[in-house]
């Protein structure tokens, strides 16, 4: 993801539409991507909902970003991951694997354009069907700072400032995170794949 710059931010601050698409197209993927990792493949038909939802809140409250404060991308994916709680308090369904699809659903990617496309191999779907399952099985708080470290590739910092917690909290809960999805891989990992 390119950094959107201040400029664009200020433009649309300013009711600048372009700017405002921009910002959108900018970020849609990302944030598509992130809601459905988290969220997980029962949210499947929800996902283009929330990433809505989630623009709104941001194109509402653009006229209190304060550059000075933190960055673009950072106060974008606060709501992101606040919006996504709230979701998740509001209905709790089980989380399954990112591949599961209903029988009568048409499989849906989301796709993440910033990724190769995988392999169509058997044993990279089966490793991201494993995955996808061990992810769902962490804790909200240790699931999206993995997310956001790891697939969003976002800093200790920044993940500190969407999460609301110190860097240490935030290294901690990614090593514990880290640690249950090693645990829970390894039978695949030293299976050899």
């Amino acid at each position: 993801m390119t950094e959107i710059t201040e400029t664009l931010v200020r433009a649309a601050q300013h009711g600048d539409e372009a700017a405002a698409r921009a910002i959108v197209q900018e970020l849609h993927r990302p944030i598509l991507a992130t809601i459905f990792r988290f969220l997980g493949a029962g949210w499947r038909r929800e996902v283009e909902d929330i990433a809505q939802e989630i623009f709104l809140k941001v194109f509402r409250a653009l006229g209190a970003f304060d550059p000075a404060r933190a960055k673009f991308t950072t106060w974008v994916y606060t709501f992101v991951r606040n919006h996504c709680y709230d979701v998740l308090k509001r209905r709790r369904l089980p989380t399954t694997s990112l591949q599961a699809v209903a029988a009568d659903e048409p499989a849906r990617d989301v796709v993440d354009r910033r990724e190769l496309p995988p392999s169509k191999t058997l044993e990279n779907q089966e490793l991201g069907r494993r995955i996808g399952e061990a992810l769902s099985t962490l804790g909200e708080d240790q699931r999206m700072v993995f997310i956001l470290r790891e697939y969003e590739n976002l800093d200790y910092a920044e993940i500190a400032a969407i999460t609301g917690v110190n860097e240490g909290t935030v290294k901690s809960r990614l090593f514990r995170a880290k640690e249950a999805l090693r645990e829970q891989l390894a039978p695949y990992l030293q299976a050899g794949a």
